[in-house]
Formats: structure tokens, C-alpha cells, sequence
């Protein structure tokens, strides 16, 4: 493999207007049902509110994606861009072959967009795993099935590792509509009559992920976080450890989905080190 220079910073490479094509899947009942239900709520509340102003969790909030995140300002905040070899910062910025590159999708600083999650910070062994279950086919998804079929597993493992260790403050805000304090109470204390638990009881006190395999959600996209939860409710993703999130969020209403996703999201980030010695909340 051709060694590239480690002095430069291939952000030039990346384009900021790519959009992976996808070839047509079957929409899972579920989602046709969940975005029929939006849909009516959203125009009852228009019309309930017809010519007032809208509050910032109002229905125009629902359909409103994150704010684009400039690459110059993320790649100033962030620390740890360049700590891997030129071979891994060639895949994170310029793909191999006819692999996308991860920054066309992730962002220059793996900051993620709505539709694609953030990287920047996320527990290494997890992203292995997903990496892996896109590989394997246990984890469902064709733009990751095609980037996966170019990498082998050091490649895998190497990337996993780099993103997890990039240092970067997150802009991400509630954008769902979610009731705030409905979300509070299931990340912090769950809804043990809805056999729901509380979200923070496995991915850390303060969202910060669990090693091996919990996720960071703190500053995660609330779409994305969305999505996740549909799917799972729905059966449209399977790859969970003991099939823990198929049973939780099958347990969970939309309504519910919307408030712990953007309560996530507010979350301030902190690293697994800091979060060990947070007393959070999680119980009361």
C-alpha cells in the first residue's frame, strides 16, 4: 500500500456533498405507521396553532434536521485527528479503492450528521462490533455492508480505535419535539410499569457508554437516536447483546422514542475517565 504523507491533513479530500446511493428497501410497517402518526400530529398542532408563534419544541422542530456543523470549525475543536498511521487517516479521508471514505458521511471530524451517527468519542469496542455486524450481516445496512466488504479486521479494529479517541465538544440540540422531562426520567430512571429501564443504568451515569458493548449517547443525534429505537422496536435490527434493546424499545411508544432521544442529546459530554467519579442521578 502507497504511504501517504502524515504532515498532511486530507481534509481537502473529503466531499461535503456526497450522498451514498441506496438501493430500495421495504419500509417496515412500523415506520409507515410511526411517520402516518407524525404526520397527523403535526398538522392537528398547525392547525391548533394557526397564526401563533410556535414554540421551539413545536412540530416545525420534528421535521427540522441538525444545524450543518462547519468542517473548518469542527477540525479546530477537535483533538486527536491525526494520532493513527497515514494508512488509516487514507481510509478515514480518502476510502480505499472504491470504499467511501468515513469523513464523506461522518464528517471531517466523525461529528456525524441526523442521518448518520457521530464517531468522534464513541466506545472503540462497540464501533468494532458494528463494524463487524455489518460485515457478518447481522447488522443491517447496505452503504455499511458495501464500506465493510473493503476492510479487513485490523482495518476495522484501527478504525474503531481512531475514532474513539478523538476529543470533540458536541452542538448537537433536541430537535424531535420530545417532552424533555419525560425523556429525563426514562434515561435517569426508566418506567418500570412500562418495562422500560433507565437508559443511563448501562451506558454510564452520565451517557458516556460502557464499555464493551453500551454505546455513548450523550451528545448523540437525536434523529439518529431515533431511527435506532424505531428499528428496534420495529425488528428491522437485531444485533443487540441478548436482545436487550429489542425487548426495551419494543416496550416504548414514539412519544416516548422523541423525549429520550432529545434528552440525550443534552447531555453534556464527558470521557469514560471523568464519568467514573460522576455521582449521577440515575435511581432517584
Amino acid at each position: 500500500m502507497k504511504r501517504r504523507d502524515k504532515s498532511d491533513n486530507h481534509l481537502d479530500q473529503v466531499d461535503q456533498h456526497f450522498e451514498p446511493w441506496e438501493p430500495n428497501q421495504p419500509i417496515p410497517l412500523f415506520v409507515i405507521a410511526l411517520a402516518f402518526a407524525l404526520a397527523v400530529w403535526g398538522a392537528l398542532t398547525y392547525l391548533s396553532e394557526f397564526g401563533a408563534a410556535h414554540d421551539e419544541t413545536g412540530p416545525e422542530a420534528v421535521q427540522q434536521a441538525s444545524p450543518d456543523i462547519p468542517e473548518a470549525s469542527t477540525a479546530a475543536e477537535a483533538q486527536g485527528l491525526q494520532n493513527a498511521s497515514p494508512e488509516v487517516l487514507g481510509l478515514v479521508y480518502s476510502g480505499k479503492d472504491d470504499m467511501w471514505s468515513c469523513a464523506s458521511c461522518h464528517g471531517a471530524s466523525g461529528e456525524g450528521t441526523a442521518s448518520t451517527p457521530r464517531l468522534a468519542g464513541q466506545v472503540g469496542d462497540y464501533l468494532f462490533k458494528q463494524l463487524q455486524d455489518f460485515h457478518s450481516g447481522s447488522r443491517d445496512d447496505d452503504n455499511m455492508a458495501f464500506v465493510v466488504s473493503a476492510l479487513n479486521e485490523d482495518e476495522m479494529r484501527d478504525l474503531a480505535d481512531y475514532y474513539a479517541q478523538i476529543r470533540l465538544p458536541s452542538r448537537v440540540a433536541p430537535t424531535m419535539g420530545g417532552d424533555l422531562e419525560r425523556g429525563r426520567v426514562l434515561a435517569e430512571s426508566g418506567d418500570w410499569e412500562e418495562n422500560v429501564p433507565a437508559c443511563l443504568q448501562c451506558h454510564g451515569g452520565s451517557g458516556e457508554g460502557v464499555e464493551p458493548f453500551f454505546p455513548m449517547l450523550a451528545g448523540q443525534h437525536p434523529e439518529y437516536t431515533f431511527v435506532q429505537l424505531a428499528k428496534w422496536h420495529a425488528g428491522a435490527r437485531g444485533n443487540s447483546p441478548q436482545a436487550l434493546m429489542d425487548g426495551i424499545a419494543e416496550a416504548m411508544s414514539p412519544e416516548d422514542m422523541r423525549a429520550v432521544s432529545d434528552f440525550l442529546a443534552t447531555l453534556p459530554l464527558r470521557s469514560r475517565t471523568q464519568a467514573q467519579s460522576f455521582t449521577g442521578p440515575v435511581g432517584e
